[in-house]
C-alpha cells in the first residue's frame, strides 16, 4: 500500500494537466515570459515523473523565485491590481508544484489550481469560458481523487471518471443553489483595479480614436425592446458628451458653466430642477441592454434617457452613468423619447462659453473661413447647411485616414479631406464654435445589426462620434456630418459600407463577421451570438430575473418563502434516498483487488469452472486445478498473489503485475490447444 505521505504518481499525471488548463485559461493577459515558466515547471516536473531528473535544490528555487520577482516588478510595476495579483499567484503555483514532495504539498498545489481557475471569470464570462473552467476543476479533482488511489500508476482514467460523477451528484444541488439563493453579488462584479485593456470608447476623442475600435468586431453591448425596433437611423446611443478642445483632443467639461453642482440624479429619486429643461414628445420605447465589461463607469442609451435600474444615474447632459466602472457585464432598463426638445428656452452665458470655446493659436485657416462666412450674414441652419454641403462635395469617408499633426482641423479641412467620423465631427463642431454657434461632440455608438431572435446587437466597430448644434427656439439638435459624406452609413451597419476596407476588422482577423456572405457560416456566427446573449441574460444576468420568478411562484422573495422553499426541497431529497435504500437499490463498491480476481473468476467460467458462493479462493483454486491440471501453475501464482495481497503484507504495488497476469491468463486458448494435442495424438497411435 502507498504511505500516506508519498506523491501518488496517477494524481500526480492529474496534476500535470490541470496544471497546463490552467495556464491555457490565463494565457491572454499574463507576460510571456510566466507561459515560458510553466513550460520548463512542466518538462521539470514530467522528468521527474519519469525518474530522470532530481527535484530542484535549494539554489535552483531561490534562484527562479528572485527572477519571478524581477519579471513581475518589471512588468507591472506594482503588486496591486487584479492583472499582477493573478500573475503573482501563478507564479507561486508554478514554484510550488516544482518544489511538491509530499501528498500535503499536492493538496496545497490542488486548491491554489482551483482557486486559479476560478478567477478567469473575472476576465471573461462567456459560455465557452464556463465550460472550460468547468473542464480545469474536473480535471483537478481527477488529481484529488488519484492521489486517495491506492493504486500508484494503474487504470490512469479512473480518477477521472470519479470526478465526473462527483460533479454530476453535485449539479442538482447547484441548480437548486443558484435558482433559489438570493443573489449577493458574483466575484467578479466586484470592482476592480485591472491593467488590462479597456475595451470600447474612451473618455476623450482624438483623432484615430474610433477609427481603432472600427478594426474590432468584439460585442460592445445588445439591447431588447419592449415593442418594435425603432428604425436604424435613430438608434444613436449617447455615451459621453465632450465639451472642451485643447487643439488635439475633447474631453468632457464635468459641472463647468452649470450655476449648481447637482449633475446626477439617481433612480427612484425625485427629479431634479434642471430636468424641467427638456421637453419630451411622443410615446417613449422601453428597452434592456446588456452592456459588456469597458471598465468605464458610462452607459449608452437613446435620447433622453430615464434609467429604470438600480445603480444607474441620470447626468445633466442626458447621458447615463453606473455608480462605479463596469468590471462586468450587466444589464439595465431604460425609457427613452426619440422625440424631445433639449433647452429649448435659453441656454445659460456660462453654459455658452463654455461650449464656444476653442483653444487660441490652433486652427487659424478655419477660424478664419468660420469668421468669414459668418460676415456674409448666414443664419446658423445656413452656416451649418453651407458646412455639410462642402462635405458632401470634396470630402471621402475612409478607415484609415492620414495621420493630422498639430492644427489638426485645418489639415483635415485642407488638405487630406478624408477621414472618420470622428474627423468630421470634430471639424464640424470647430467650425461652428469659431463662427459663434454652440456646438459640442458627443461619442457612442451607431446603429447595430439586428438579430433574427429580436435584439440590437451593437459591435465596436458601431462606435460612432456625432455633434449637437445650439439653435434658438429649437435647442440641442443632433446633427451628424458623417451622413453628408456617406449618408448608407446611417442606414446600414459599417460591415457593409466598408466591409471590403483593408482596415476593417484588422484587429480581429478570425471574426467570422468577416465571412457573413458565406450563408451556413452566417447562420453559425448568428447561433453563436444567441447563446452568449442566452447565458448573459439567464444565468449572468439571472438577478433580474429571479425577483419575477420569485413573484411568479412563491408571491414573493422573502427570506421566509425562500427558506420554506429549500427545507421542502431537503425533504424530498431525502425522501427519495430513503426510498431507494427500502426498495434494497444498493451500489456495490469492488476496489481494484476485488475486481482483478473478479475478472479472473469470470475467466474461469467461461470453460465450465464457476466459483460457488461463498467458495474460498484456495478451495476454488484447487477444484479449479484437479479440472484442469495444465493451468496448475498459473492459478496457483494468481490465487498466492491474491491471499498475500488481501490479507498479508505484500505490497499493494504488485497489483500492476498480477493484474498483468490476469490478463494474460487465458484457459479457453489453453484448453483448445490441449484438445489439438489430444487429437493429434491420437491420430498418430492409429498410424
Amino acid at each position: 500500500m502507498i504511505p500516506a505521505w508519498q506523491l501518488n504518481r496517477t494524481g500526480l499525471f492529474w496534476l500535470l494537466i490541470g496544471y497546463g488548463a490552467v495556464v491555457a485559461l490565463h494565457f491572454s493577459h499574463l507576460p510571456a515570459w510566466i507561459p515560458g515558466l510553466a513550460a520548463i515547471v512542466m518538462l521539470w516536473r514530467i522528468q521527474i515523473y519519469r525518474s530522470r531528473w532530481q527535484l530542484p535544490g535549494k539554489l535552483i528555487r531561490f534562484g527562479l523565485a528572485f527572477l519571478c520577482v524581477v519579471g513581475l516588478f518589471s512588468e507591472y510595476r506594482t503588486l496591486v491590481g487584479l492583472d499582477p495579483m493573478v500573475a503573482l499567484l501563478l507564479v507561486s503555483y508554478s514554484l510550488k508544484l516544482l518544489e511538491m514532495r509530499h501528498r500535503k504539498d499536492c493538496y496545497l498545489v490542488i486548491f491554489i489550481a482551483c482557486f486559479l481557475a476560478v478567477t478567469q471569470a473575472l476576465f471573461d464570462q462567456t459560455p465557452l469560458s464556463a465550460v472550460y473552467i468547468v473542464g480545469t476543476l474536473m480535471v483537478l479533482i481527477a488529481a484529488l481523487a488519484g492521489q486517495h488511489s491506492e493504486l500508484s500508476e494503474d487504470h490512469v482514467g479512473r480518477p477521472l471518471k470519479t470526478a465526473t460523477v462527483l460533479l454530476l451528484q453535485a449539479l442538482p444541488l447547484m441548480l437548486l443553489m443558484f435558482v433559489v439563493m438570493p443573489r449577493v453579488g458574483a466575484l467578479w462584479s466586484v470592482p476592480l483595479n485591472t491593467s488590462a485593456a479597456k475595451t470600447g470608447v474612451s473618455g476623450t476623442l482624438s483623432p484615430g480614436d474610433i477609427t481603432q475600435l472600427g478594426r474590432s468586431a468584439e460585442p460592445a453591448f445588445r439591447a431588447t425592446f419592449s415593442g418594435d425596433i425603432p428604425p436604424q437611423h435613430q438608434l444613436y446611443w449617447r455615451g459621453l458628451v465632450l465639451s472642451r478642445f485643447d487643439g488635439r483632443e475633447w474631453r468632457s467639461a464635468g459641472p463647468e458653466g452649470f450655476q449648481d453642482h447637482r449633475l446626477l440624479r439617481g433612480y427612484g429619486s425625485a427629479p431634479a430642477a434642471w430636468e424641467k429643461s427638456i421637453v419630451r414628445q411622443g410615446q417613449s420605447v422601453s428597452y434592456d441592454v446588456y452592456l459588456e465589461a469597458t471598465q468605464q463607469p458610462w452607459l449608452f442609451a437613446l435620447s433622453t434617457p430615464v434609467p429604470r435600474s438600480e445603480g444607474v444615474l441620470l447626468a445633466r447632459d442626458f447621458r447615463l452613468v453606473y455608480r462605479q466602472p463596469v468590471a462586468a457585464k450587466i444589464r439595465y432598463q431604460v425609457d427613452s423619447w426619440l422625440d424631445y426638445q433639449l433647452s429649448p428656452d435659453r441656454l445659460s452665458k456660462s453654459r455658452r462659453a463654455v461650449e464656444l470655446q476653442i483653444p487660441l493659436g490652433y486652427n487659424p485657416k478655419t477660424v478664419d473661413l468660420a469668421r468669414r462666412w459668418r460676415l456674409e450674414g448666414l443664419t446658423d441652419k445656413a452656416l451649418m447647411g453651407r458646412v455639410l454641403g462642402l462635405y458632401n462635395r470634396e470630402f471621402v469617408y475612409t478607415l484609415e485616414p492620414p495621420a493630422l499633426g498639430q492644427h489638426s482641423v485645418d489639415e483635415f479641412l485642407f488638405s487630406s479631406k478624408s477621414g472618420f467620423c470622428e474627423h468630421f465631427a470634430s471639424s464640424f463642431v470647430f467650425f461652428m464654435r469659431a463662427a459663434g454657434v454652440p456646438a459640442r461632440v458627443v461619442v457612442g455608438y451607431q446603429g447595430g445589426e439586428i438579430h433574427p431572435d429580436g435584439y440590437v446587437l451593437v459591435r465596436q466597430y458601431d462606435a460612432h462620434a456625432w455633434a449637437e448644434v445650439w439653435f434658438a427656439g429649437e435647442g440641442w439638435v443632433r446633427v451628424d456630418p458623417t451622413a453628408a459624406v456617406a449618408p448608407e452609413r446611417i442606414e446600414s451597419s459599417l460591415a457593409e459600407v466598408l466591409g471590403n476596407d483593408e482596415g476593417f476588422l484588422a484587429d480581429s482577423p478570425l471574426s467570422l463577421v468577416r465571412f457573413r456572405h458565406i450563408s451556413w457560416l452566417n447562420s453559425l456566427r448568428l447561433q453563436l451570438d444567441s447563446l452568449n446573449y442566452g447565458w448573459a441574460r439567464w444565468v449572468l444576468g439571472f438577478d433580474a430575473e429571479q425577483t419575477t420568478l420569485f413573484d411568479r411562484v412563491l408571491g414573493g422573495n422573502s427570506p421566509v418563502r425562500i427558506a420554506l422553499v429549500l427545507v421542502v426541497t431537503g425533504l424530498i431529497v431525502m425522501a427519495f434516498v430513503a426510498w431507494m435504500q427500502l426498495r434494497g437499490v444498493r451500489v456495490t463498491l469492488r476496489d481494484e483487488l476485488d475486481e482483478v480476481y473478479a475478472l479472473f473468476c469470470r475467466k474461469l467460467a467461461k470453460i465450465g469452472i464457476a466459483r460457488h458462493t461463498g467458495e474460498a479462493p484456495v478451495s476454488f483454486a484447487e477444484r479449479a486445478v484437479q479440472s484442469r491440471p495444465d493451468l496448475a501453475r498459473e492459478i496457483a501464482t494468481i490465487t498466492r498473489h491474491y491471499q498475500h495481497m488481501r490479507y498479508g503484507d505484500e505490497s499493494w504495488q504488485q497489483l500492476v503485475l498480477l493484474r498483468k497476469a490476469v490478463k494474460r491468463f487465458n484457459p479457453t486458448k489453453t484448453a483448445r490447444s490441449s484438445v489439438t494435442a489430444e487429437n493429434t495424438a491420437k491420430i498418430n497411435s492409429v498410424h
